[in-house]
């Protein structure tokens, strides 16, 4: 399947004509504070794209709380409903970061803080480096067989299953690994999990993490355009945080701008480039809602599964 024949498509004009209140604006300093490092998102996207989006989650969850009150009051069953789990999936580069932080403060603000809303990635669930690096997949990391997915598999099931505490691991994008500690989620209402491979499935497993969503948006650019925005992000991030001698990638501020921009694009090509065609790009269909961007970065178009 190569279309979006079971997807309504709104054009930006048309998605944010969509009557949605619009008393949920962010301050620009909000926005400054949780935007990516070459993300173009604006208070006018916030505005025009993420409000009416935030609507629809809204009415989506209540559907699935006044749902799941009836189904308890038929089976005479006194059981509170797991969380509401939101999913959101896309290419390295392309902005899930910043999108994942823009909907968890905007739910917050939404539900004016009366609902708990958590916010993971996926990144805690990579194997740790020393482990990638045994089995000789290290230039595979983020690849599916780099993830721990038995480890995300019962993280989905003890928040579905309405466990008190459940631990999600924690990963450091300074020193490129897992982290020994980890935080503790405490009954969330509505959980955001984000990370390029939470839409991909596993033939071989009784459980595809999808079985877990209640909504799952993927972020879609064309490859060409994440290809820059990625090289964009390295040398901004070669200027700042690896400039840092603890940085993982400390090494690469040492070299030329030549030397680091072949390094750039190598890993691009054989790493990123390659995961995103052989198992990222793949899931986009999956998902509930593609929110697809322009070369400027910013949302052209939103499908919307009918």
């Amino acid at each position: 399947m190569n279309d979006y024949n079971h997807y309504f498509h709104f054009q930006r004009e048309e998605w944010r004509k969509l009557e949605v209140s619009k008393d949920q604006i962010l301050t620009a300093e909000e926005l400054e504070e949780i935007r990516g490092l070459n993300d173009r998102i604006s208070l006018q996207d916030i505005s025009e794209i993420y409000l009416p989006l935030i609507k629809l989650i809204a009415i989506q969850y209540h559907e699935a709380i006044f749902i799941h009150g009836e189904k308890m009051e038929y089976l005479k069953k006194k059981e509170s409903r797991a969380p509401f789990i939101i999913a959101l999936a896309g290419s390295v580069a392309v902005g899930k970061s910043t999108t994942a932080r823009v909907f968890k403060l905007m739910l917050d603000r939404w539900f004016s803080k009366t609902r708990q809303v958590e916010l993971v990635t996926t990144d805690g669930f990579l194997f740790p480096n020393k482990v990638l690096e045994e089995r000789g997949i290290m230039n595979k990391k983020g690849f599916p067989e780099s993830y721990d997915r038995e480890r995300f598999a019962e993280f989905l099931t003890d928040l579905k299953a309405n466990k008190e505490d459940v631990e999600v691991p924690l990963y450091s994008h300074f020193t490129y690994d897992v982290l020994d500690e980890t935080r503790t989620l405490h009954n969330p209402d509505i959980v955001i999990i984000e990370g390029i491979n939470v839409l991909q499935a596993d033939q071989h497993e009784s459980l595809f993490p999808s079985d877990f969503f209640d909504f799952s948006v993927y972020m879609d650019a064309a490859e060409a355009d994440i290809k820059k925005w990625y090289l964009e992000r390295f040398f901004m991030l070669r200027e700042t945080a690896f400039q840092d001698t603890s940085s993982y990638f400390h090494p690469y501020t040492k070299i030329s701008k030549k030397e680091a921009e072949e390094f750039a694009l190598d890993v691009w090509d054989t790493i990123n480039g390659v995961n995103l065609n052989e198992n990222i790009e793949k899931t986009k269909y999956r998902a509930d809602l593609v929110l697809h961007k322009g070369t400027d970065h910013l949302i052209s178009d939103i499908y919307l599964r009918k």
